[in-house]
């Protein structure tokens, strides 16, 4: 298994240095850069041992893709520019989080706003699949959205979009906030991604403890070995990030 640690690219030398396999990027920050500051970026990378393998937070918050503020042209305008700055820093994986952006309007029921869902994310896999890059749909939980907050929910809507380079993530903090079975990672299975945080204030694991040991117990029992990236808070990223990445390796 390979750990990853998302977080702004311009961080790219620090979690170099930290010992990280990759370091996972802000689709939506960087994609929004001027070209002289991506450029700044790219000059980084190219002295970097590590890459942007993968990246978070697919849609800028002001976009909205359910509901009459959905437009499509707009869409498809920043999907083009995000996904020809991922193939410039050769990163192959996006995560489709982004809660604000797929929420189910006052006006709409939840299964319009699924079908609409379905046809945003076949859209989103379609330009994506152009690039050779793969989405991860990431379940997120009811604090942050009301459409898709379970793995099952997630793996349904792959299911409906039924594209091969859409996939699914399993993230063990949201998993937590919402009380869900960690045995859903085998039901779910395969995983394309994976997020890591721990439940009590989406802090980095920086202790073993029960919560990191079942994730891992329940990925292996699914095969999974692949990434997994922390996605969390900290008061000191560095420090926490070196205890962080100890305890997770322990688990392998």
């Amino acid at each position: 298994m390979r750990f990853g640690l998302c977080t702004d690219i311009k961080n790219v030398k620090e979690v170099e240095s930290l010992g990280f396999d990759y370091i996972e990027g802000k689709l939506n920050q960087f994609a929004l850069y001027p070209q002289a500051e991506f450029d700044s970026v790219l000059d980084l990378f190219s002295t970097s041992s590590i890459k942007m393998e993968t990246a978070c937070l697919l849609l800028p918050k002001s976009m909205v893709v359910i509901g009459d503020k959905y437009s499509k042209e707009e869409l498809i305008s920043y999907l083009n520019v995000a996904f020809a700055r991922m193939d410039k820093l050769g990163s192959k994986l996006v995560v489709f989080g982004s809660g604000k952006s797929r929420v189910v309007p006052e006006n709409q029921s939840w299964q319009e706003s699924f079908k609409a869902l379905v046809s945003v994310t076949k859209l989103i896999g379609k330009i994506a699949a152009d690039h050779g890059i793969s989405i991860a749909i990431e379940p997120l939980n009811r604090n942050e959205t009301n459409l898709i907050n379970s793995l099952c929910e997630g793996a349904a809507l792959q299911a409906c979009v039924n594209l091969d380079n859409v996939g699914l993530l399993a993230d063990a903090y949201h998993m937590r906030a919402e009380g869900e079975d960690m045995s859903r990672i085998i039901t779910c299975s395969p995983l394309m991604h994976t997020h890591i945080a721990l439940k009590e204030g989406r802090v980095y694991p920086t202790y073993k403890c029960e919560e990191v040991e079942d994730f891992f117990t329940y990925l292996k029992k699914a095969g999974y070995d692949n990434r997994m990236s922390i996605e969390g808070k900290s008061d000191d990223w560095k420090a926490d990030s070196l205890k962080a990445l100890s305890v997770l390796r322990s688990y392998v």
